[in-house]
């Protein structure tokens, strides 16, 4: 399945708070990677697209000359921007998803979307960026994940929680179901079909407050779909935390993943 989720600009609006605090880091390890695989030198331009509150596009400010920051909620811009006051003067922050990708932007040398791709006509915005990257340009999505093998023991039934209160999220079993296109499927189908991965696992502490902060930052999960059900998922993942947590932390195992594409 390659039809696009449809789009709801608004979906992520109760989330927007809690993203920063709740959603694990990209690695500056991986950052520092992708930047110099992709030859960014400082003299380029970037696009962050569906910025949210603009974590990629602050941590590559250093790698490039200008660059815009894009995403369809305020709230997120606001905070983005807010992030980025005094830090990246070279980032512009804009209001537009994959729909607004016109001519208009100019061309980039790399193009960069953090857990934002599966909410985009994937096809689509493939096609648009093939005329906003530049030759020898370069996309990278990243994500975030549990690697194989992670040993913590209260991760299975954190994450069972989280998955028995998704299970009504019609977008979310869109992108579970079997005949679902995987990232690396439609790229290969696109200009985009040299793939590279770049990932770097790392062991990090990480307290209760953001793990309980983390389904807010979730759509499927923020209070714009579970209403009053969410404080119940909360009291409940507070319970499986607590058992395991020693002075209010925990011990995670975080892989921070970029897909690169070139043509």
């Amino acid at each position: 399945m390659t039809e696009p989720i449809p789009f709801e600009p608004e979906r992520f609006r109760h989330a927007a708070a809690h993203y920063l605090a709740g959603r694990a880091a990209y690695s500056p390890h991986l950052i520092r990677r992708v930047a110099q695989a992709c030859g960014l030198d400082g003299s380029q331009r970037l696009l962050d697209l569906g910025c949210g509150p603009g974590q990629l596009s602050l941590a590559f400010a250093p790698w490039f000359a200008e660059g815009i920051a894009m995403d369809p909620e305020p709230e997120m811009l606001r905070i983005a921007a807010e992030l980025g006051t005094g830090i990246a003067p070279n980032i512009e922050y804009r209001a537009g998803s994959s729909y607004d990708l016109t001519a208009a932007l100019g061309t980039f040398q790399l193009v960069v979307i953090g857990r934002a791709f599966h909410w985009m006509d994937r096809t689509d915005t493939l096609q648009r960026l093939d005329r906003l990257i530049a030759p020898g340009g370069a996309l990278a999505l990243f994500a975030t994940s549990q690697p194989d093998g992670e040993g913590a023991p209260w991760i299975a039934a954190y994450q069972s929680l989280l998955a028995e209160y998704t299970q009504h999220d019609q977008a979310r079993a869109r992108r579970k179901a079997d005949d679902w296109v995987g990232h690396q499927a439609v790229l290969m189908q696109s200009p985009f079909a040299a793939l590279e991965r770049i990932s770097t696992i790392e062991r990090r502490r990480v307290s209760v407050a953001s793990l309980l902060l983390r389904p807010q930052s979730m759509s499927s999960l923020s209070r714009s779909h579970l209403g009053a059900r969410l404080d119940e998922l909360v009291e409940r993942l507070k319970v499986v935390l607590d058992a395991h947590a020693h002075d209010g932390w925990l011990e995670e195992w975080v892989e921070s993943t970029a897909l690169i594409a070139r043509r």
